[in-house]
Parts: structure tokens; C-alpha cells; sequence
């Protein structure tokens, strides 16, 4: 299970960095973001489970030492790589478990969570299990109100745990770019995106430039406009903002029709997370990584071995 593969590499990651990197547990709680209390429990866990030996053994080593690896190659603050699922189809839930996971693990008491969209988020969200006195509430970064309220699998999972929703008031994309800055213009609007600037954490997807793309799926956008973007050398957006193999946000038309947050105050952040994998996601992924937009990534081992390798060949 995801859960127990998640436990399992925190538990070895606070007896690594503790008995191998000899980092005292005040350390080791800062840069886990954990409570000191936590960090004690997880050190007499590891104890008394033997995983705390002449060695630090369990199956989470190879993705711990990878995830070393790949904070180093990328500069990226955070990383939380997976095993890859034997059935690739089950990649994007395994991930979005994962997500979870890692979010669940580090909410706060009145903690606010702002809310990309895509796939991704939207199972994740699903599988966030949140205890109601914890008060955590969300805002959204983009338009398209009923995608985060309707897009859901059913009433007990989605929107619904979260004890305060800011919904953006508008379309994802408007009709053309006199109407988008009428509604950028509105208070309210405005009043959510500043709001979600000040999120503890942001959780956003990497959407990829093949037709089975969620923003195509979702009819945010014609395979006529998907295949003028390629044409730009786009390979992938967040938040419907493309941007090329290096990073670079692409002019395009529709940018200035998009409801949303702009992708580059994410680099004004430290605590954008991003939740992607697959062969189709890789130069996505890698664009991602090399604008500077997430600072924690959650991926399977497939998909980072190949971005590290990526990086090499540059």
C-alpha cells in the first residue's frame, strides 16, 4: 500500500539522515517539516522494528538514495519517488496516493492547501484524508468552477472534507482577452488569487501536450490549438500556462484569455508541489523542474531515472 510505503520511507529517511549524516533530530525535524516529537517516535519505531541494524535496510533504500540523486541533479529543494507500478495504468493513482500521503503527513491545524487542477489533483484531493478538527481549508488557482465542484467520484470524497472552499468566480478560460481582464479585474478575484499566493502548500499537476492531455479532455482547449502549441515547441503546461524543454513560458493567444494564477509567481514560492510520471510527461516534467515551478516533485523510479538521464545528455 501507499501508505505503508510512505511510512516506510520516512522511517528510513529520519534513521538515515540521523544515524548516517549524524544530523541532530531538531535537524532532521526542520527539514522533514515534522514536530521533534515525531521525529523521537519514528527513531524508537525504527529501533524496535530492527530497521536500525549495522545498516539501514528496507525496501525504500533504493528510492531513498535516488531521491538524493535527483535533488542534486535538479536543484530541487524535495522529492518523493515511488516504486513503479508493475501495471503502468495504475501509475497516475499510485501517485496521486503518494500525494496524499505526503501532504496528509505534513498539514497543519488551520493549515490553507491552494489547489491547481488536472487529474492528478483531483485524486489526490480524493484520497486526502483529513481529520475535521485539523480546519484546513483550500483555495483554487485557476477558473472553472465546475470542475472543482462537480468533477468529483462522490459525495464523501473531493471538496467536501475540507472546512473552508475560496473558489475562483469565473471560467478557466474566457472568451476572448478583454473579457479575461474584466474578470481579473473584479475584487473577488483578485482578493482569492492573492489569497492563494499565501497557501502552506500548492498542489498542481504537469499536463503534457498529447491529445489525451487532461486541458483537451476537459475541452479547455481544441486539438487545432493543441497542435499550434507544439508548433511553438511547447511540452507541457501548469495551470494552462505552456512553457518549452527549458522552461520558458511560451506567448501564446490564449494565455491572455486564462483565469488564473500566473506560473512565475510560483517561483516567488518554496512550497509548490507537483504530482506527474509516464513516458508522455517526461520533456513535461523536465520543463517543469528547469522553469524553476515546483519544489517538491512526486514520481515513480522510472520516470526519474530517465529525467536524471535526461539531464545528462543535455
Amino acid at each position: 500500500m501507499i501508505q505503508d510505503k510512505f511510512t516506510e520511507n520516512l522511517l528510513i529517511k529520519v534513521a538515515w539522515y540521523y544515524y548516517k549524516d549524524n544530523m541532530t533530530q531538531n535537524e532532521i525535524a526542520e527539514l522533514l517539516e515534522v514536530s521533534r516529537t515525531k521525529v523521537v517516535r519514528l527513531l524508537e519505531r525504527a529501533r524496535m522494528e530492527g530497521v536500525v541494524q549495522f545498516n539501514i535496510r528496507g525496501m525504500g533504500t533504493n528510492c531513498l538514495g535516488m531521491e538524493k540523486e535527483f535533488k542534486e541533479a535538479f536543484s530541487l529543494p524535495n522529492a518523493f519517488i515511488i516504486p513503479t507500478p508493475p501495471d503502468i495504468r495504475d501509475l497516475s493513482d499510485s501517485l496521486s496516493r503518494a500525494a496524499a500521503q505526503y501532504i496528509q503527513h505534513k498539514l497543519q491545524p488551520d493549515d490553507l492547501i491552494g489547489l491547481g487542477w488536472g487529474k492528478a489533483v483531483s485524486r489526490t484531493i480524493d484520497y486526502l484524508a483529513l481529520d475535521p478538527n485539523l480546519n484546513v481549508c483550500v483555495v483554487t488557482l485557476t477558473g472553472g468552477v465546475n470542475y472543482y465542484l462537480h468533477n468529483r467520484s462522490s459525495s464523501d470524497r473531493g471538496m467536501e472534507k475540507f472546512h473552508h472552499i475560496s473558489i475562483i468566480p469565473a471560467p478557466f478560460l474566457a472568451s476572448s482577452e478583454e473579457m479575461a481582464e474584466s474578470f481579473l479585474s473584479e475584487p473577488s478575484i483578485k482578493d482569492i488569487l492573492e489569497l492563494g499566493t499565501l497557501s502552506k502548500y500548492i498542489l498542481v499537476g504537469i499536463g503534457g501536450v498529447s491529445p489525451d492531455a487532461t486541458i483537451i479532455q476537459e475541452e479547455k482547449m481544441t486539438l487545432n490549438e493543441l497542435t499550434f502549441i507544439k508548433q511553438r515547441h511547447a511540452v507541457g503546461d501548469i495551470l494552462g500556462q505552456f512553457f518549452d524543454r527549458d522552461g520558458n513560458v511560451i506567448p501564446l493567444p490564449h494565455h491572455k484569455r486564462l483565469i488564473g494564477l500566473d506560473i512565475n509567481r510560483l517561483k516567488e514560492m518554496n512550497n509548490v508541489l507537483a504530482v506527474a510520471g509516464g513516458d508522455k510527461k517526461l520533456d513535461a516534467i523536465y520543463g517543469a523542474l528547469k522553469g524553476g515551478y515546483i519544489h517538491t516533485l512526486v514520481t515513480d523510479e522510472t520516470t526519474a531515472r530517465a529525467l536524471m538521464k535526461m539531464e545528462v545528455n543535455v
